[in-house]
């Protein structure tokens, strides 16, 4: 299936359902010039497959691929690696409705033999365009016969410069806290604590270049990146179950990620210790977690 591209008066959205429903690209139409919010993975010169990519059943990285959950433990392909991800971002999902400025894809881990996950699963997701807003919304569903422990997010890339080389871009996002890496490796170490000063975006602040971050945040409500030389902003509007956010600003890039996610970073392990802030849930059988992120483009 080739791409599909959605369009309005303001925002244009190409996405890839053969390849998870991944984002292409992702541009606004600011005074007659579209900009490139998301870097265009269509172009020679990006070394992204894609510029936004779905996470479930679970998101970023369950430690070793190994777990227990209701007393049993579960060992995930990818152990040495530490299982990122989920399992759908490179699977063929199927379109169930396509219009013009709205797409809705549907997946069953049923029509497919090698799913890395031991309950069969059910998502759905939706990317419509409304005005200058992207609705995002995403569900999944447990098939077993058992719960399941269950979490999901997106991982969207933005672009660094919009109109002109080497442009600032801010961050402003408001956050309870991060979790601890201390053996650098993406896996909280401890539970939440403060934020890092190089972390702490609760006012508005550029994001320079050369301050990595690969770091997993509780307390995410909203916010915004800001492009002041462009003259735009893009803000997030989370549903209230989307609380964490991943922060990661690697060096040397012409891009940066701000992952909204339902869980933290080795959420199902974080479960077991009882955690209160992994996000990750027991999920019923043929019970739905959904969520929604919105993102919404002004002009400063």
């Amino acid at each position: 299936m080739s791409a599909i591209q959605l369009e309005n008066e303001n925002l244009r959205l190409v996405l890839d359902p053969a390849n998870g429903v991944g984002t292409l690209a992702f541009s606004a139409l600011v005074n007659g010039q579209w900009l490139p919010l998301m870097p265009d993975t269509q172009s020679p010169d990006c070394d992204l497959a894609c510029a936004n990519f779905l996470m479930l059943p679970y998101s970023n990285r369950v430690e070793n691929g190994r777990f227990a959950f209701a007393g049993q433990t579960h060992q995930l392909q990818n152990g040495d690696q530490h299982a990122i991800h989920g399992d759908v971002r490179k699977r063929p999902w199927s379109v169930t409705e396509q219009s013009t400025d709205k797409l809705h894809c549907a997946f069953s881990s049923a029509e497919h033999t090698d799913i890395n996950w031991p309950w069969p699963f059910a998502a759905e997701t939706l990317f419509a365009l409304d005005g200058s807003s992207l609705h995002m919304h995403l569900t999944l569903r447990n098939q077993g016969e058992t719960p399941m422990p269950a979490g999901f997010g997106w991982h969207p890339y933005f672009s660094r410069s919009l109109t002109k080389a080497g442009e600032a871009v801010a961050l402003q996002f408001a956050l309870d806290g991060a979790y601890p890496d201390a053996n650098d490796t993406r896996i909280p170490s401890g539970p939440l604590a403060p934020l890092a000063p190089h972390q702490d975006f609760s006012r508005e602040k550029t994001l320079e270049p050369d301050n990595f971050l690969d770091t997993c945040c509780y307390g995410f409500d909203g916010g915004y990146i800001t492009w002041p030389t462009s003259g735009v902003r893009l803000r997030f509007s989370p549903s209230a179950n989307c609380r964490h956010l991943v922060l990661y600003n690697p060096a040397g890039t012409s891009y940066f990620a701000v992952e909204p996610v339902t869980n933290a970073n080795n959420g199902v392990n974080l479960l077991a210790q009882d955690d209160p802030t992994c996000g990750t849930i027991s999920l019923a059988p043929g019970a739905t977690l959904a969520a929604d992120c919105t993102l919404s483009l002004e002009h400063l």
